[in-house]
């Protein structure tokens, strides 16, 4: 009776070799999925910068011209101020309230106010910057002004005792907590590093991280679909925020006064 052939055994050499091609395929997968994993705060924070100045156009020059083809101009004036050139048009584009120092040292720029408030209070004491801005309700944090702004900039949080700056970090989300902290610059990572818990510091690398990838909601939940281009809303949320928890510190102030 015929023996039945029986399958051979691989060699010392083949299983050997096939050991090192699985173990090289599977510390390539692990070195894929690393790749994939947020880095440091600091090496997120530091991409996130230097993607922000290559993406954003509008941010790469303090004024002049931003973008130039055959039947298109866009030119900067100041941080908050365009005009832009077509074939059949030429417009001033403003994208928000912004005052900056002049040559002649005066405060310029420009506020969006609503022209019934402009009416009503054209009897008050508007003659200083402060009178203007009081009287028409238009709140400093939102100005986002330089170095050598009025006292109640976004730079009064800096004055806050410990817990209300802790208050404003917990009212953030943490993916516009990174948008506004990219637009502002380093004094604001500078001031959210210095409060923010070790959890709150780590929702926002992973933000950064999203940001760098170009992902928002389909990867982290903590995203609103917000990207690069969603620095202007989440600004706004940091200013509201600013001012609500101004208001509640100023109300436990008086209170106990």
């Amino acid at each position: 009776m015929a023996k039945t052939k029986q399958p051979s055994k691989p060699g010392f050499f083949s299983r050997f070799l096939n050991l090192f091609l699985s173990n090289g395929k599977t510390e390539d997968l692990d070195s894929a999925k690393r790749k994939k994993e947020p880095k440091t705060f600091a090496m997120e924070w530091a991409v996130a910068i230097d993607n922000w100045k290559k993406k954003l156009r509008t941010k790469q020059v303090s004024s002049g011209v931003v973008f130039e083809s055959p039947k298109f101009r866009l030119t900067k004036t100041n941080e908050k101020l365009f005009r832009v050139e077509g074939l059949d048009y030429s417009l001033i584009l403003v994208t928000g309230n912004h005052l900056y120092k002049n040559k002649e040292d005066k405060w310029s720029g420009v506020l969006f106010v609503d022209e019934g408030d402009l009416n009503k209070n054209l009897t008050k004491d508007i003659s200083s910057l402060d009178g203007l801005l009081s009287s028409l309700a238009i709140p400093k944090t939102d100005l986002f002004l330089d170095t050598n702004a009025p006292k109640e900039d976004w730079r009064i949080v800096l004055t806050w005792e410990r817990f209300w700056k802790e208050q404003l970090v917990l009212q953030m989300k943490p993916n516009s907590m990174a948008l506004a902290m990219l637009a502002i610059g380093e004094e604001c990572r500078i001031f959210f590093e210095s409060v923010a818990t070790d959890r709150q510091k780590k929702l926002v690398r992973d933000e950064l991280f999203y940001l760098n990838l170009g992902l928002t909601d389909q990867n982290n939940p903590y995203s609103k679909a917000k990207n690069l281009f969603g620095f202007g809303s989440a600004l706004v949320e940091f200013g509201n925020a600013v001012n609500t928890i101004k208001e509640r510190r100023d109300k436990e102030q008086n209170h106990g006064s």
